[in-house]
C-alpha cells in the first residue's frame, strides 16, 4: 500500500483542472447546468441535453468536480490536502477514493432532502472533503492543528486539537443549516449548501470505519499548520 497520497493528489489535480477549464469555456454557465446537481431533476428524473450525463443520478458525482470560483477551489483543496493524506493511508488509494465519492453523494442526497423541487444547481467538493474531515475526526480527534488566533487584538500561535477546531466546524454547519431553514430566513445564506457538509461529514465518521484497512496508531503523530 502506498504512502504517498497518491488519490488526495489526482483528485486536487482533477479539480484544478476543470477549475481550468471552467476558467476558459464560453459558456459557462451552460456547462455548469450540465455538469450541476440540480434536486428536481434528480427527484424527477430530468435529463438534459448533452452534454450532461445520460441519468441525473450521475450529477450526483459530476456536480463534485465543479466550483463556484476561487475561493470555493482554493479552500476545498487545502483541506483535502492537509486532512486527506492521514485518512488516505488508513484506507489506500483506492478505498480513500471510494470514501471521497460517497461522501459526496450523500452530501447531495441530504441536500436533496431538505429541497427536493429546487432548481437551484449545486456544485463543489464541499460534501466530499466534510466526510473527510468526519473520517479525520473519529480516528485522530488529538491530532495538533497549529492556528494563528486573535487574543486581545494580538496574533497568538496555540496547538488545537483536531476534534475541538473540526468539531466547533460542524457544530456550525448545523445551526446555519438549520437557520437556513428558519421561517425567517432570507437569502444570507449566500449559496452555500450547509447540508452537502452535514451529510458528508456524517457519511465520513461512519463509513470510515469499513473503508479503513489500517489502524490510526499507525500513522505517526502530527502538527499541521
Amino acid at each position: 500500500m502506498s504512502l504517498f497520497p497518491v488519490a488526495v493528489y489526482a483528485i486536487v489535480a482533477l479539480n484544478v483542472a476543470v477549475f481550468a477549464y471552467e476558467a476558459v469555456v464560453p459558456h459557462l454557465d451552460a456547462l455548469i447546468a450540465a455538469f450541476a446537481m440540480i434536486p428536481f431533476d434528480v427527484t424527477h428524473g430530468v435529463v438534459l441535453a448533452a452534454p450532461s450525463p445520460p441519468s441525473p443520478y450521475l450529477t450526483l458525482v459530476t456536480s463534485q468536480f465543479f466550483h463556484a470560483g476561487f475561493t470555493h477551489v482554493f479552500f476545498n483543496m487545502a483541506f483535502l490536502i492537509v486532512f486527506g493524506p492521514d485518512v488516505e493511508f488508513l484506507c489506500g488509494p483506492i478505498r480513500f477514493v471510494l470514501l471521497y465519492l460517497a461522501c459526496g453523494i450523500v452530501g447531495n442526497l441530504a441536500q436533496i432532502s431538505v429541497a427536493p423541487g429546487s432548481h437551484v444547481p449545486t456544485i463543489g467538493a464541499s460534501g466530499a472533503i466534510a466526510g473527510i474531515l468526519g473520517a479525520y475526526i473519529v480516528t485522530f480527534p488529538h491530532n495538533k492543528l497549529r492556528q494563528l488566533l486573535p487574543v486581545a487584538s494580538i496574533p497568538v500561535v496555540a496547538d488545537i486539537p483536531a476534534f475541538l477546531v473540526i468539531g466547533v466546524w460542524a457544530i456550525a454547519q448545523v445551526f446555519s443549516g438549520y437557520g437556513v431553514l428558519s421561517p425567517t430566513a432570507t437569502d444570507s445564506a449566500g449559496g452555500v449548501a450547509y447540508f452537502a457538509h452535514i451529510g458528508g461529514f456524517l457519511a465520513g465518521v461512519f463509513l470510515i470505519g469499513v473503508a479503513r484497512v489500517r489502524p490510526a496508531a499507525a500513522r505517526r503523530f502530527r502538527y499541521y499548520y
